[in-house]
């Protein structure tokens, strides 16, 4: 009887977790403003409706698709360049601190570490409420790593992700950009010191030191391995980088 009581109980708890699980998703039957997780201060962000929104415990969003075009603070806001953005005519996108800044012709503003998330599409929040994950709408430059100078710009219209700690994982790159992957070491051959130049317009991810794993070459290269092979890689498919070599296909 101490069995059947014990396994009843155990099923209560089941059914009970996975109604607190599916309690973390709803679906927006308008326009809804709601408040990510990881914030202190309330604002206007509002999310699409007829779509699933996920909310911690707290009710606080960790996914879910903006209602419109918004300025949010990536997890790498820290590591943007040249973070402002021009006023050329009246525009309803603005930083939240910004929202009632007059409009003056040709006005510069700071962007205090923001980026212009696209409307329409999902964006992931850390638990700082910083953006892990997003489609920017507009260009973005990061500086690569926090141990060495580099720039690299991110195009706009694509997903642009971070790690918890800011560091940049993955975006498509804006314009062709010379880069060392993994295994760079091995390449020491010529004067190129490492870097391989990559694609515009292609996806590229990175690790947590800023060598690139996968990516588009720019041109044809020669690539040599840890084992001493070489192999030879092309325009065509994208390419994967280990400390040990690379793999096309």
């Amino acid at each position: 009887m101490r069995k059947v009581t014990a396994l009843l109980l155990a099923a209560l708890v089941l059914v009970g977790a996975n109604t607190a699980l599916a309690d973390k998703t709803i679906t927006l039957d308008k326009d809804t403003k709601l408040v990510p997780q990881g914030w202190t201060v309330a604002d206007d962000i509002k999310f699409k409706k007829n779509t699933v929104v996920k909310l911690n415990d707290d009710g606080q969003v960790i996914e879910g698709v903006l209602a419109s075009a918004t300025y949010l603070r990536p997890a790498g806001w820290k590591n943007l360049a040249s973070n402002y953005y021009y006023v050329e005519r009246s525009a309803p996108f603005f930083p939240p601190r910004f929202f009632y800044h007059p409009y003056r012709p040709g006005l510069v503003i700071p962007a205090d570490g923001h980026v212009r998330y696209m409307g329409n599409k999902s964006v992931t929040f850390a638990k700082d409420g910083t953006v892990l994950s997003g489609v920017i709408d507009n260009d973005v430059i990061l500086q690569l790593s926090d141990n060495g100078y580099g720039f690299v710009r991110f195009k706009n219209d694509n997903l642009l992700t971070f790690d918890a700690d800011g560091r940049v994982i993955s975006g498509t790159l804006a314009e062709a950009t010379k880069l060392r992957p993994r295994g760079w070491q091995h390449n020491l051959q010529n004067e190129s010191a490492g870097f391989v130049e990559f694609k515009s317009g292609t996806g590229i991810t990175f690790d947590a030191t800023g060598l690139v794993t996968n990516g588009s070459l720019n041109k044809k290269t020669l690539w040599h391995n840890a084992d001493g092979s070489t192999k030879e890689l092309e325009v065509k498919a994208p390419v994967a980088f280990t400390a040990d070599g690379a793999e096309q296909g």
